[in-house]
């Protein structure tokens, strides 16, 4: 009698943990795919609009490792506890000599396809839907793993792994990767078209880039002589189709910006050279983003580059600097 109640206690018990260990794993599975496809983006906006599950969403992004810590375990545990399940059912089923065998032919599919395939890809499509409906699961597995220790634990010996492995740069190039994520994360999600999502990247590269990549060379400058003559100075700009050139002294140095606006506004009264406007001039290893800044403070149009040594060796025009980021202007 009491082997039978035994029995029927085991036949009720174990497959309920099972069924339970199963939802479970699909469940931690699904929100570890959903998290990370999640749009940030979105997420942030929703935050920002005290949204309770975007809020605990936000927190929990916010400490990568914890959430990472809770994501493993959450998985973990229930692919433990399933498969315990499966091979308790044989052993009571009185297969206990071929339970081993049998547990890994059962639970394989039923945690790889039940478990793993089908969350996942279904998080991967409805992340906005279903993980802010979850996200109170996250936060209470977060607190009570943090009870019972095991998510110290877990961060514990992960650090260890870490640090033993010598991956400590790998946090650094993280952190230049994530605008470039980002970027790309907002694009594929419709919030950036092409253009925007670029620009954007060109943006974040203006740094790398200095006034002697994008600058021309004075080799292939139109300018003119300091000297310049009114009448030189008309035939010179219908010529160009400019409306401002740099205008140089004897030794090739550029000593002033002459604005074909400025010579025709008035009736002349001397040389052009009285009206050019005194240059802006820049190092060479100047950046992009630094030089836009300096040329919009003083309201220069164009901005000569100068060697080390002191020497003109090109220009750089507010155009030049801006295709750096939206790309060429055929029209100016």
């Amino acid at each position: 009698m009491i082997a039978e109640t035994a029995d029927i206690l085991n036949w009720a018990l174990w497959p309920a943990v099972l069924a339970a260990s199963v939802i479970l794993y699909a469940l931690y599975a699904g929100l570890e795919t959903g998290v990370y496809t999640l749009n940030k983006i979105r997420l942030n906006l929703y935050a920002e609009q005290s949204r309770r599950s975007a809020r605990l969403l936000h927190g929990m992004l916010a400490k990568p490792n914890n959430l990472l810590a809770v994501l493993l375990i959450g998985t973990n545990i229930p692919c433990y506890a399933a498969t315990f399940a499966v091979s308790a059912i044989f052993v009571t089923a009185g297969y206990a000599h071929r339970a081993e065998w049998l547990t890994l032919i059962v639970a394989t599919p039923i945690l790889f396809v039940v478990g793993d395939s089908i969350p996942k890809g279904l998080f991967h499509r409805r992340a906005e839907r279903l993980v802010y409906r979850l996200a109170w699961l996250l936060k209470a597995s977060d607190v009570l793993f943090k009870l019972i220790g095991v998510s110290y634990l877990v961060r514990g010996l992960s650090w260890v792994i870490f640090h033993l492995a010598g991956a400590g740069g790998l946090r650094q190039q993280g952190l230049h990767e994530v605008p470039g994520g980002i970027v790309a994360e907002a694009h594929a999600s419709g919030v950036l078209s092409q253009f925007q999502s670029v620009m954007a990247e060109r943006v974040m590269q203006l740094a790398d880039v200095t006034l002697v990549d994008v600058m021309i060379p004075m080799r292939d400058v139109v300018s003119a002589r300091s000297n310049i003559t009114l009448r030189q100075v008309t035939q010179l700009f219908a010529d160009c189709n400019y409306s401002r050139v740099p205008l140089l002294d004897a030794g090739g140095r550029v000593v002033g910006v002459l604005d074909l606006y400025d010579v025709v506004a008035e009736a002349p009264t001397g040389p052009p050279a009285n009206k050019m406007a005194t240059p802006l001039c820049l190092p060479a290893e100047t950046p992009v983003s630094d030089a836009l800044y300096r040329m919009q403070r003083t309201g220069a149009a164009m901005a000569v580059v100068e060697s080390a040594g002191g020497r003109h060796i090109g220009i750089a025009t507010v155009k030049d600097l801006v295709e750096e980021i939206v790309g060429e202007l055929k029209e100016w």
